[in-house]
């Protein structure tokens, strides 16, 4: 492979990994002041998320839609809603899994499938007036949030 093909291969594939930590986030947890966030508790979490129906866009303009299973276990589907960010419009489905940490996060593990990497990681769930958002922490004000549809 020469230089030029390897530096295309790169690009796209950083244009392509769907990982949460790939999102550039345009939120910070003090945007969500105006909107009566309210980071929820472990109680909170363990009747919301069972069952529930979660979706996320990228940045990049991909979209994810998996349902949280009551036995720990999901399935990812992902596909492109905006070709002109990403040079992949392939849909495609991936297993994931998801837990709740003992101090109040929501963590998932997802196996995408290709050359993607493994994605992993735990996130505290913020309520707000206009939805859910995550963040690894929500007394830092400049941390990234980023936003995640949560339905039962």
């Amino acid at each position: 492979m020469n230089r030029q093909n390897a530096l295309i291969g790169f690009a796209c594939f950083c244009l392509l990994v769907p990982a949460a930590a790939a999102q550039e986030a345009a939120l910070t947890v003090r945007d969500l002041d105006g909107k009566n966030p309210k980071k929820l508790a472990l109680e909170e979490l363990n009747q919301l998320l069972p069952g529930a129906k979660m979706s996320r866009l990228t940045k990049s303009g991909w979209q994810h839609n998996w349902t949280n299973e009551s036995g720990g276990a999901f399935i990812v589907s992902a596909s492109n809603r905006n070709p002109g960010v990403s040079r992949s419009t392939a849909a495609s489905a991936s297993r994931g899994k998801w837990h709740i940490s003992n101090d109040g996060r929501y963590c998932i593990l997802i196996e995408w499938v290709g050359n993607y990497p493994t994605e992993e990681w735990c996130r505290y769930v913020i309520q707000t007036s206009d939805g859910y958002y995550l963040a690894k922490s929500d007394a830092v004000k400049t941390e990234a949030v980023y936003k995640i549809d949560i339905n039962k």
